[in-house]
């Protein structure tokens, strides 16, 4: 195994022993010359990062799935009504304060809430907890509203939620400020007994600062704590940016939880250089993480298959078998990566499931990016990934699965149809029954799209055709802006959320972008919204 330079618990934030990790290549004792170095991808902008950029798609990755059709069409999930999660909590942002011209694209808008995740809590199917990029603060380092930890909580179901913040992760939180300007790339997962863990990257845009952190809520996601796993300095930020982060919590012990990442090392020109994934571990309630050890990213890797290394997500089973999944490059084509760990995440054996033909970004006829990576959901032994595939006309989710905790694997299956574009897949199982929800943009729908999905009740086995899960058709080009001063219609996340509570009802989260009535209570408009529904089959 690989092991990245050791952290210390140093007042409830963890920092690295020895400044920074170490590069692939170098040794402990190399050190970093930041002169002349360029920014990395999360220079001024409106995004939390940018990290993914198009590639060329050999011409039989693009025909690799084209004649798979959708499996079943058995009855549909029902659907259950729309909620707005941030509702009268979203803010309008500001023209000026305090006298100066605010850096915004979105003035007398709403602000946005966007790249949704969604947990329920093993033991109270009521108890809900989600998370967003959340743009209500404005940092004025930046003289701009940026993100943060939006957190939001749910104790009925769904039907109501309260917003909140993360504590310690940005400045501009006066009631719990942290060390950094932004943050972005939220991941929730649930633990036993009330807990949940939530994962951030936080990032200074001003400089290269950026850092993994964690947080923690024993009380089902009323108060939290926040700890960092792993920190990069200013000076360091130049070579090393952390980016593409997740988290699994233990589901038998609440002291337990692990956190994924991608390594993004940059070279002088300040291009990504290489790629590389590591997973950190709290046996202590995030108190401290263990050093970063690298996740093998394919049993065939050479030197120039480092690319488009990213995308992780991470579980861990009640055995402590932790499992990994993300997007690999290997002898020249993107691959739906497996890997697993029998010794609490020490070393990795790592399988290549199915080639991945990468969607364009952003699709023919819209403006917003996009991705591929695989999304994973586990049921017991029984363990699901999906993702978008490009057939060269356009974008649909496949699907595959093990039923023998990952020993073998089917053959790609098309659960979401064959017109138009679907995109930002998620999906989530318990006790038999999985659900999947994505983005589905009707055939020439530029930047409209909706909210589909499907449901099995066999374990995967067969699928209902799929449903229409919103209400109401989004339009990124009526929605916030990004990107200040250019203020384009860029980005909407890079993914969607759904979980499995344990009666066996799904609910989606997504970043919907509908008209809404302005009231005494919600600003309206079409400002980004984090929206959720069930799905019960």
């Amino acid at each position: 195994m690989r092991v990245r330079s050791r952290l210390t618990g140093t007042g409830g934030a963890l920092v690295l022993a020895a400044g920074a990790a170490i590069m692939p290549g170098l040794g402990a004792n190399a050190t970093v010359n930041n002169a002349s170095l360029s920014p990395p991808p999360f220079a001024m902008s409106g995004l939390p990062a940018l990290t993914r950029g198009s590639s060329d798609r050999p011409a039989f990755e693009a025909a690799s799935f084209a004649g798979v059709r959708l499996s079943s069409s058995r009855h549909r999930p029902a659907v259950g009504p729309n909620v707005n999660v941030i509702g009268s909590n979203d803010v309008v942002q500001q023209a000026t304060i305090n006298g100066v011209s605010v850096r915004t694209c979105n003035p007398g808008v709403g602000a946005a809430q966007n790249e949704t995740t969604i947990a329920a809590n093993p033991g109270d199917a009521s108890n809900l907890v989600a998370g967003a990029n959340d743009y209500r603060l404005y940092e004025p380092s930046e003289n701009r509203y940026d993100a943060s930890g939006g957190v939001y909580t749910s104790t009925d179901g769904g039907a109501n939620w309260t917003a909140g913040f993360l504590p310690g992760l940005v400045r501009a939180n006066s009631a719990a400020p942290g060390p950094y300007e932004s943050a972005g790339d939220p991941a929730v997962a649930a633990g036993p007994a009330g807990t949940f863990w939530y994962a951030n990257l936080a990032f200074d845009r001003t400089d290269n600062a950026n850092a993994v952190a964690a947080s923690r809520s024993t009380d089902g996601g009323t108060t939290w704590t926040t700890g960092y796993v792993f920190k990069t300095s200013a000076a360091d930020g130049a070579k090393l940016f952390n980016d593409k982060e997740w988290v699994a919590g233990d589901p038998t012990n609440p002291d337990v939880a692990y956190v994924t990442w991608t390594e993004f090392f940059m070279g002088a020109s300040g291009a990504t250089s290489s790629e590389v994934i590591v997973i950190s571990k709290t046996v202590d309630g995030g108190t401290t993480w263990s050093a970063p050890v690298e996740v093998s990213s394919s049993p065939s890797l050479v030197s120039g298959d480092r690319k488009n290394t990213s995308g992780t997500t991470v579980t861990v089973d009640g055995s402590g078998v932790v499992r990994v999944t993300f997007e690999a490059t290997s002898n020249g084509h993107d691959w739906v990566a497996y890997a697993t760990s029998t010794d609490a995440g020490a070393s990795f054996t790592t399988k290549l499931l199915a080639i991945i033909a990468d969607i364009p970004s952003p699709l023919p006829g819209a403006t917003y990016r996009n991705d591929s990576f695989p999304a994973f959901g586990m049921d017991g032994r029984t363990l699901h990934v999906v993702w978008s595939n490009w057939n060269g006309t356009n974008a649909s989710i496949l699907y595959i699965r093990s039923t023998d905790g990952g020993a073998t694997w089917s053959s790609p299956v098309n659960i979401s149809g064959s017109t138009g574009d679907q995109l930002f897949p998620w999906v989530a199982a318990a006790n038999g029954k999985v659900y999947a929800t994505w983005f589905d943009r009707a055939a020439g729908g530029a930047d409209t799209y909706s909210i589909s999905g499907v449901a099995s009740t066999d374990g995967g086995g067969s699928w209902s055709a799929p449903v229409m899960v919103s209400t109401a058709v989004s339009d990124v080009s009526q929605g916030n802006r990004f990107g200040f001063p250019t203020c384009a219609a860029s980005f909407v996340g890079d993914y969607s959320g759904i979980t499995v509570d344990n009666t066996g009802v799904a609910h989606s989260l997504w970043t919907d972008v509908r008209v809404e009535p302005s009231t005494s209570t919600d600003p309206g408009g079409t400002s980004q919204d984090p929206f959720t529904a069930t799905l019960s089959s």
